[in-house]
């Protein structure tokens, strides 16, 4: 009977292992039949083990559900994410913390919408990824925080949960969709203008001509998007110095060894303002993801770019429908707690009419979060640059680094007997140096360390002080240890361009042994190997506590194979000199100051891709006070390369190159290999990026239908529609001496508007842009090729 076989396997006299095909699915119609699940929850539990979930202690808690404070780390693929949550900081307004007992029920429901990111029965089955946590972590936080800002108008003491309405969170997701986390759930900026112009008449005139003396730059002229707090010149000298009485400069730093201290922070401690503005209304967060503002600093901070950056992310003040879906997910993870007996309650289908399509009536969405679109000459350009040096100077950079940093290491003569080069040469050994002397080696011995082809290159020291000069000692290269910067940027740019790779999974590569066969490419046998780069899927695998993304091979230039190789030999020194305190990534990062080699971060990773920007001088854009910003390159808008590639061959012949790298054996099969790699939504980027480049150079056929089509889906009249070229602007002017080469800004945001206005055409299936492939002969050689074709279809 099959209610005896429910019996059998809730009694557990049986195990699903022992069931035969047809017996497990005649478990499943009978389950059904009898309405009694209780065999299948065995059977799923059984396989994911989402039952076994205990909403009340998630692994990543590290203490006591009912504890005030709590101690959160998550771990996904190596990397942790430690959170504090101090629910005891939070005082409402009837004077009693949140810990109160008379406000237990709001406390524990806030604490179970928390636990229901991870929980497996909240989301579809499914355990996710140790980072989607975190992000769900933290943008419940950033509710919670929002619903004690507003507490006052929902009367949270009183009422807690049920006093919230539809209306409110209406409100919030559209207030959100509008001006983000930071603006539309808190009112960061509003609040800070408010708190700041109240202190101005707490600082005398006398007092503020004193501190704009000991810090001129106050009185520099700002940019637009420099002066988001907009308070006049004078009143913005009497908020720094208000400012600095009050610790905004300060950082402070706990040490064991020395008690509390604190040190200057003159680009500001955004931590500082924030509590000074909310105090203990809301939980506190953590300094990262808290706005600094440029016009609060006190002096100019420099970095390590030349230039201040193009900005790489769309320049759009609307939200994108992404993001929009994750914090209306997160929120609608609080109709978790209805039903529990010892929790506050939301009233009754609160939440059902906050959905993505109600909020978009009131904001404007982008489809997509974009990132813009670089220049195609640019990205070649710099792939050439790049791998030239590489090629010229890998070598001899890597194995002066290699000596430099033992002998500056100052390691005893007895482990250093055994030092080798990367490519297994034997390195003399060097007695241990005091401060004084490692001083006088660094300016004068270091560089008998140096390859003779480096010093002949112009190499004069190890590093470069900071100073007005420093970016041409650089390119003259006088730096040792900048030309290691310019190799890192450029292998990372190689490899990020090539392999389409997120800056994650970049990051993760492993010091050596990430290339498949582990074999030599310098040898007989290595020459003629395809290769095939290691890496870890991101968005891919395993979630829960012992989560794991997919491990992947893709197809990787034997040029880079090469190349990489070399670094792997590199990492394998540096480990076996015992030059690295913890373990290496590929990529890694040098510190000067202690002649030591450290796992490369996401920050450390973009110092190297910005030297190398700066080295190899990308293009430069001037803003509208004549001031030049450069392009400075992220891993994001490499990934759109392969596409990229694809629909500019026509114009920078690099199609074939890259099919015969990918291993293709014609055009057609490499575009199915494009289209299947990439999303729909980066292929329709690249595609408007092309129509807005085929438009500027007269290229494009069908200009007049796409005119039309944008007028009618616009609601303006086709007269209003230009499409002319940029460069016939360039041809006008080419005998003027006022006619400059780089771009304007405003040059650049006309070609953004219109870039975004063909890719919602795009989305929308107005338009399209496919290739056409045909076969031709020439020279009895059949030639594979193709032609763009822009479709227009016509509006409804």
């Amino acid at each position: 009977m099959p209610e005896k076989l429910i019996e059998c396997i809730v009694n557990k006299s049986k195990t699903l292992s022992e069931l035969t095909k047809a017996e497990l699915k005649e478990l499943y119609n009978a389950s059904i039949e009898n309405n009694d699940f209780r065999a299948l929850k065995i059977a799923t539990n059984n396989v994911t083990g989402i039952y076994d979930y205990d909403e009340r202690k998630p692994y990543w808690l590290l203490n006591d559900f009912i504890a005030p404070q709590w101690h959160i780390e998550i771990k996904d693929n190596g990397t942790s994410y430690k959170r504090f949550i101090d629910w005891s900081a939070v005082t409402l307004s009837d004077g009693k913390k949140l810990t109160h007992s008379s406000h237990s029920p709001l406390l524990r429901a806030f604490k179970y919408w928390i636990t229901a990111t991870d929980n497996p029965r909240e989301n579809a089955g499914k355990f996710k990824k140790g980072i989607s946590v975190n992000i769900g972590i933290l943008l419940i936080i950033s509710l919670i925080n929002s619903i004690l800002i507003h507490s006052e108008a929902s009367n949270l003491t009183e009422q807690h949960l049920s006093g919230l309405s539809s209306d409110f969170f209406m409100d919030l997701m559209i207030k959100y969709g509008e001006s983000g986390t930071l603006n539309g759930l808190y009112d960061y900026t509003n609040k800070v203008r408010k708190f700041l112009i109240e202190k101005v008449s707490c600082v005398s005139d006398h007092e503020a001509k004193l501190f704009s003396k000991d810090y001129p730059y106050l009185s520099r002229s700002l940019l637009p998007d420099e002066s988001v707090l907009n308070f006049s010149d004078c009143d913005r000298v009497k908020v720094c110095c208000w400012l600095n009485k009050n610790g905004y400069y300060q950082s402070t730093i706990n040490s064991t060894k020395v008690g509390l201290f604190t040190r200057k922070h003159l680009q500001g401690n955004p931590h500082v303002l924030h509590s000074l503005i909310y105090g203990s209304q809301i939980i506190p967060v953590a300094n990262k993801g808290i706005a600094t503002f440029d016009e609060l600093q006190l002096v100019k901070i420099d970095g390590v770019k030349e230039f201040k950056a193009i900005p790489c992310v769309e320049e759009s003040e609307m939200m994108s429908e992404v993001s929009l879906r994750n914090i209306l997910g997160a929120l609608m993870l609080l109709n978790t707690v209805q039903g529990r007996y010892d929790v506050s309650q939301l009233p009754p289908q609160v939440l059902n009419d906050i959905t993505l399509s109600r909020v978009s009536k009131h904001i404007k969405l982008r489809r997509k979060g974009r990132y813009a679109t670089l220049p195609p000459q640019l990205v070649f350009n710099l792939i050439e640059s790049c791998f030239e040096f590489c090629y010229e100077h890998q070598d001899s950079i890597l194995n002066s680094m290699l000596l430099v940093l033992t002998i500056g290491r100052t390691k005893s003569s007895a482990k250093n007997s055994n030092n080798k080069n990367y490519y297994g040469k034997n390195q003399k050994s060097s007695p241990k140096l005091s401060s004084s002397e490692r001083g006088a080696w660094v300016i004068s011995d270091a560089m008998k360390l140096v390859d003779m082809k480096l010093i002949k290159k112009g190499v004069k020291r190890l590093s470069i002080p900071y100073n007005d000069g420093m970016f041409i000692k650089m390119r003259n290269n006088e730096s040792l240890f900048s030309l290691y910067d310019v190799l890192m940027g450029s292998i990372q740019i190689l490899t990020g361009a090539v392999m389409a790779k997120r800056i994650d999974e970049l990051i993760k590569l492993k010091d050596h042994g990430n290339l498949y066969p582990n074999i030599n490419p310098f040898s007989d046998i290595g020459e003629n190997t395809d290769y095939d780069l290691i890496s870890y899927l991101k968005k891919s695998g395993n979630g829960g506590k012992h989560g794991m993304n997919a491990k992947i091979r893709r197809p990787i230039p034997r040029s880079v194979a090469k190349i990489i190789w070399k670094l792997e030999r590199f990492n394998q020194a540096i480990s076996k000199a015992a030059l690295n305190k913890s373990e290496l990534s590929l990529f890694n990062n040098v510190d000067t100051q202690e002649f030591i080699v450290n796992k490369i971060t996401k920050l450390s990773y973009y110092k190297h891709v910005d030297v190398a920007c700066d080295y190899f001088e990308t293009p430069i854009v001037t803003l509208e006070n004549s001031e030049q910003r450069r392009y400075y390159i992220r891993q994001h808008q490499l990934r759109r390369f392969f596409a990229m590639v694809f629909f500019w061959s026509k114009s920078f012949d690099g199609l074939d190159t890259l099919r015969w790298m990918l291993g293709h054996s014609d055009m057609q099969h490499l575009y199915n290999y494009i289209t299947e790699s990439e999303t729909g939504a980066v292929l329709n980027g690249v595609k408007a990026s092309y129509i807005i480049d085929a438009i500027q150079k007269n290229k494009l056929d069908n200009i007049q239908q796409l005119a039309d089509v944008i007028a009618e889906h616009y609601g303006v009249h086709s007269a209003n529609i230009s499409l002319s070229a940029i460069t016939d602007a360039a041809i006008d002017y080419e005998d003027s001496n006022c006619y400059k080469t780089e771009p304007h800004i405003e040059q650049i945001k006309l070609q953004e508007n219109l870039e975004f206005q063909i890719l919602e055409l795009l989305d929308d299936g107005v338009i399209s842009l496919e290739p056409e492939f045909f076969t031709i002969e020439h020279d009895g050689h059949k030639i594979n090729d193709f032609s763009l074709t822009l479709r227009v279809k016509k509006l409804d």
